[in-house]
């Protein structure tokens, strides 16, 4: 594997000053640039550009800059899964543990909304694997695995409403990771969220409280290949159990859709790439022709994000469901 000859390294430059459409560095500095050259940073989550023009004025050289593809800059790439022998750096992420107690979620006239108790855990391994062939994306794959527990107690007190808010509980600072292809460094950066995704459907007011907990070994996230094109990668073992602590006999027409999940973002030089999510997933409804409610919990999986690698040929994947492992209550 090797990269193009116009790829310029730019290493050990601290006084570069980095704009979305500009990379200026010292006139002193040992580099030769000329425009329709590639230039890579592993400074902060790193850069992959093309230098558009090239000016010296004041003691620093200015070049006008726009984003570049991995595959202009090597024709031939692979990047390794990290659980393939041979790849330097291992993406075990650190222990996600968090916990919340009387958190409110949503307070308004339609909605009011209380994460009475809820916690996740989740040793998270993500696994990255791209390959590039003549210039064109062959192959690429995203996982994320572990043994994952999660619990959630949630309150509502709903009226005549129809929403869905996504809430972000908790992030990570970001990991970084480099790897060496051929003479260009790799810059990859994983973050780590916990986020609720709350939807809810009522006729008439009323009071719910739903109370589940969730046990799941898994692995999910999706595979792209030139032949295929995008493809899930599912596989789960769930223990649930959920309890319908309370719910108000005066709604005429109920429900809940509440998922919470630990999600794993992807960056390649900073550029937004894949996500994978999953976490414990709790359903109610009411059957508008009994009366009675049901409850389900489980484990749910998703997978998607703004896959486009730059000017590669691929197309954005829409979002994908991996997996929705649910177990009935009542």
């Amino acid at each position: 594997m090797s990269s193009e000859p116009r790829v310029v390294v730019l290493a050990d430059m601290p006084d570069l000053v980095v704009t979305t459409d500009s990379v200026t560095i010292p006139r002193a500095a040992d580099v030769d640039i000329t425009a329709g050259d590639i230039i890579v940073s592993t400074m902060g989550e790193g850069f992959l550009r093309s230098v558009d023009r090239v000016e010296q004025s004041d003691g620093v050289i200015v070049l006008t800059t726009s984003d570049a593809g991995l595959d202009e800059a090597v024709p031939e790439a692979h990047v390794e899964g990290s659980f393939r022998a041979g790849k330097g750096d291992a993406y075990q992420l650190p222990y996600i543990a968090v916990a919340f107690a009387d958190k409110q979620l949503v307070n308004n006239d339609k909605l009011t909304a209380r994460l009475v108790n809820g916690s996740l855990s989740f040793m998270p391994e993500v696994d990255l694997d791209l390959k590039v062939e003549n210039h064109r994306l062959e192959e690429m794959a995203l996982v994320m695995r572990g043994r994952l527990e999660g619990a959630l107690d949630l309150e509502l007190d709903v009226h005549e409403v129809e929403v869905g808010p996504d809430i972000t509980l908790w992030s990570s600072p970001p990991a970084i990771f480099y790897q060496q292809v051929g003479a260009l460094p790799v810059v990859e950066t994983v973050t780590t969220s916990v986020t609720l995704k709350l939807q809810a459907v009522a006729r008439g007011a009323g009071h719910v409280r739903i109370d589940a907990s969730a046990l799941a070994n898994l692995a999910g996230g999706i595979r792209y290949t030139s032949a295929a094109g995008w493809e899930p990668i599912a596989d789960v073992n769930v223990d649930a159990s959920s309890a319908l602590a309370d719910a108000s006999a005066t709604l005429k027409q109920l429900g809940i859709d509440a998922w919470l999940a630990v999600r794993a973002d992807v960056r390649l030089y900073g550029v937004a790439g894949p996500f994978v999510a999953a976490g414990p997933h709790v359903e109610v409804v009411r059957d508008l022709a009994t009366g009675d409610f049901h409850a389900g919990v489980g484990v749910e999986g998703r997978a998607g994000g703004a896959l486009k690698l730059w000017h590669m040929t691929v197309p954005v994947t829409p979002q994908l469901q991996l997996f929705d492992e649910m177990r009935p209550i009542f």
